[in-house]
This record gives structure tokens, sequence and C-alpha cells, in this order.
């Protein structure tokens, strides 16, 4: 299990371990006031799968409660403090159904489309990146940096630069490739878009919550792997 080294509150974001998933809390907030839905939804979780993102939602709006695609993630939103839990995906088995019922003791647990809408699958959008330092820069205009596959993922495309610095292509397991006309020393720092948002949760454990360029929260990514 990832286990970030102990930074302090105020840490730039520069001095954090790389990769790190980095979330701007300022931009979510915006995205949450932006994005409030006309009447009662679900909060959708899954994607981000962080009981403290989940809370920031429910706190802006008196949602129905949160959205979940297996009863293992139901389980560790109800532990968070989540007490309505709607399960998006049918429980087949009967040990599942066992947790579901075992779960409804003491949690509004819906199993079924009571139709109310999803909200918030774009609240990440554009708060999110992950932190990556330059590990060498072979020929002039590609740096190659620490932020592979298994930070980052590739299944929906290339991530993309923060700041439009040049073309990410193809990486490997643990390192990643930039054509870049700016350019880059060994230990430079710089921040990826990734191209699926719910993938790139799903490869950390922490996701570390900035303010003006300072690190303010560090929130274990709860759910991750809870997909039984």
């Amino acid at each position: 299990m990832q286990r970030p080294l102990e930074k302090p509150i105020g840490t730039p974001m520069e001095e954090l371990d790389t990769p790190a998933l980095l979330l701007d809390i300022a931009v979510l907030d915006a995205n949450l006031e932006a994005a409030m839905p006309p009447g009662p939804a679900w909060a959708e979780v899954w994607n981000h799968k962080t009981p403290a993102i989940a809370m920031r939602q429910l706190a802006r709006y008196p949602m129905s409660g949160v959205a979940v695609r297996s009863i293992s993630e139901a389980e560790v939103f109800a532990a968070a403090g989540c007490m309505d839990v709607r399960i998006l995906r049918p429980l087949v088995t009967t040990a599942a159904k066992r947790r579901a019922e075992a779960l409804g003791r003491f949690t509004r647990v819906v199993l079924k489309d009571d139709g109310l809408p999803l909200w918030g699958a774009h609240i990440l959008d554009g708060a999110v990146s992950v932190s990556a330092r330059v590990a060498s820069v072979p020929t002039p205009g590609r740096v190659i940096h620490d932020c592979g596959q298994k930070a980052i993922g590739r299944d929906f495309g290339d991530p993309r630069t923060v700041d439009g610095l040049g073309r990410a292509l193809a990486s490997s397991a643990e390192h990643g490739v930039l054509e870049t006309p700016e350019h880059f020393a060994i230990g430079d720092w710089l921040r990826l878009t990734p191209a699926d948002l719910a993938t790139a949760f799903a490869l950390h454990d922490f996701v570390f919550g900035i303010r003006d360029g300072r690190l303010e929260a560090v929130w274990p990514i709860a759910a991750r792997g809870a997909f039984q």
C-alpha cells in the first residue's frame, strides 16, 4: 500500500514526492457550486472513491445520498458516515445480498433505480492532476519523467500537460515521455492531467488536497479496490 512520506500542511506542492495525485480544492468547490442539480439526486462517489470528497458533495447540497457500484464501496462510505447509499449494480451472489442486508441495519441501502438522477460526475474536471519529476532528457525536446501508467493510467488515452508544455506520449509502467519545445533539466517538476479521472483515483491510495499551490489535506482513497 502506498504510504506517503509525512509532509506538513502548507508544504508547496512541488515538494511532494512524485508521482502524486493532486486535487485543487478551490476548483473542486467552485465546480460543486456551479454544478448543483435542480432537485433531489444521488451524489456519484464511485469515480473518486474518497469519503472526504463525498462529504464535500453532501455538504454543498441536500442530496438523497451517495451512489456506488459495489457492496464493498457501500460499506466503505457507510463507515465514513454516509447514511443513505444506492448501489448501482445488481447484487448477484448470496454473500453480497447478506452483506447488503447487514449494512441495511444501520444505513439505508437502495438497490433499485428510484428515478432520481446521478450527480457529480464532472466535479473533478479541471481539479485533478498527477505530478511528475524529470528523470532524464535523452535528446533536446524529449523528456522522460517518473509518471507512468501505474500512476496515471492509459486505458482511455494519453495524459495531457496541465500548462500545455508539450505532447505526452505513451508511457511505460514507471515512466512517461514528453515532447516539448521547453527546456527541462533532471529534477524539474511538472503536472499531467489524466485522460480518465476514475482510473487515476483507482491507482492511488491518497489524494493530496492543494490550495493556492500548497498542501491543505491528505485524503485516503478508502474505497480503492472495493470492487466486490
